[in-house]
């Protein structure tokens, strides 16, 4: 018996019964588990959903438990290996808030990005005025198709892939270096530009 629960004999192992049973446990533990768990989470709010999320595994899954030890030993590594993630997802959030704010400061990552922008901006307007055919092979090719991919897709021969997309690029090489002298001189004036 498990602290006053009752439970169903299941070959070698112990299942706790259906909603009362599990309601019982949860009374039992909630609390314990709540303050375990304020051992590494400072939020009350955040340790009453943990535990939570725990309890509705376990509901879920129709967990077993051989005897009360094993249960109790169940609930308590849930927890924290709850509460691991919890904090490690707080780091990872952190340390891009961290990244993100130092960019934002630095106005040569936002000359840079403003850059970047109008780079991709340029070349989507260039690719628009590559014959259709062209235009098709260049956009799934930029969205990570390769040129089998690409040849299934519009139900086209592989080498044709090939050869519309090399003449796609040097078409764009072309577009792009008539326009270098204006992109060389935005380069400059971006990297000799004080804030």
């Amino acid at each position: 018996m498990f602290a006053g629960v009752k439970v169903n004999r299941l070959s070698d192992d112990y299942q706790i019964l259906p909603s009362t049973n599990l309601r019982s446990v949860f009374k039992t533990y909630y609390k314990a588990l709540t303050s375990y768990a304020h051992n590494y989470i400072d939020s009350s709010s955040e340790c009453q959903d943990i535990v939570q999320e725990v309890f509705i595994s376990i509901w879920e899954k129709k967990t077993t438990f051989s005897n009360e030890v094993s249960l109790k030993v169940y609930l308590y590594k849930s927890v924290r290996n709850k509460c691991y993630d919890s904090i490690k997802h707080k780091k990872v959030k952190e340390t891009y808030a961290k990244r993100v704010l130092q960019e934002l400061k630095d106005d040569n990552i936002f000359v840079k990005h403003v850059l970047e922008e109008e780079m991709t901006l340029k070349l989507y307007k260039a690719i628009e005025t590559l014959p259709k055919r062209k235009k098709e092979i260049i956009k799934l090719s930029l969205g990570n198709l390769n040129n089998k991919d690409i040849a299934d897709r519009l139900n086209i021969k592989l080498q044709t892939v090939k050869t519309l997309k090399s003449q796609a690029y040097k078409a764009l090489r072309k577009l792009f270096n008539e326009k270098a002298p204006i992109i060389n001189c935005l380069i400059f004036i971006a990297e000799n530009i004080k804030f």
